[in-house]
């Protein structure tokens, strides 16, 4: 993923609200959100390296991953980011746990973000902040840099999830969050290691665009007793929703 909104109330009817778009090279070919076997898991697929960007359980675990850009970009690594919202499902491990395991080789990895979710508990940490850390109840957003770095579109995206959590909560899926392409003011934007036309383009929450650009939302809502709703929409180069799919269970 590359843009994360994300209303967390342990104490509430949804604990938890996530929204999250995909932002990655038209050409790479990738598989929609699917159910996997061995073990079980919904998750779309990258068909270049064989991973994923999210990934959750029947149980509710899950794992999503964005890329960090300051200080990484043009760097490359020995493993591939998306092997680690797998490796977490795989694991079957806890939170607790699986942190503890990756921190040891976390380094083999290109700069990376991960939220992990389980019943009751959110955790994020990074190549940047290995040590990570629980998430409090409130409304945060998660992009290219660290948690709730307050870059424009995910400064939008707080105000966005804020305005927008009870039409959301009900299943609407029309709700304005992460739908914005506008592109901001030169004197907001992020240095990254990136040209000045490239932060430009990344500006925007929704990115359009030929070559590179948001192809895929991810929408999950969790209810206090156990429901959980998944659904996950394709969009084309000048942001027309292709296809949208739908998953919901009780765990």
């Amino acid at each position: 993923m590359c843009l994360v909104a994300v209303n967390w109330r342990p104490a509430a009817d949804y604990p938890l609200l996530l929204i999250a778009n995909r932002d990655e090279f038209r050409e790479r070919p990738a598989a929609p959100m699917h159910w996997w076997q061995k073990p079980e898991m919904l998750a779309g697929q990258d068909l270049r390296a064989g991973g994923t960007w999210f990934a959750i359980d029947p149980q509710g675990r899950f794992a999503m991953v964005t890329n960090i850009r300051p200080g990484y970009v043009g760097k490359t690594a020995e493993l591939s980011r998306g092997e680690l919202p797998l490796r977490f499902i795989e694991s079957g491990a806890s939170i607790s746990e699986f942190h503890a395991e990756l921190v040891t080789d976390i380094g083999r990895y290109g700069g990376f973000n991960m939220l992990l979710g389980e019943p009751g508990a959110l955790f994020w940490f990074s190549s940047d902040h290995p040590e990570g850390s629980w998430v409090r109840p409130g409304i945060h957003a998660l992009c290219n840099d660290a948690w709730n770095t307050p870059w424009p579109k995910t400064s939008l995206a707080i105000e966005q999830m804020k305005d927008e959590s009870a039409r959301f909560e009900l299943g609407d899926l029309s709700a304005d969050i992460l739908n914005s392409t506008v592109q901001f003011s030169d004197v907001l934007l992020p240095e990254t290691g990136l040209s000045l036309e490239k932060e430009r383009m990344l500006s925007a929450q929704m990115i359009l665009g030929p070559d590179y650009g948001t192809r895929s939302r991810t929408w999950l809502r969790m209810r206090a007793d156990g429901h959980i709703w998944v659904n996950e929409a394709q969009y084309s180069e000048q942001g027309e929703q292709l296809s949208l799919k739908s998953f919901d269970w009780s765990r």
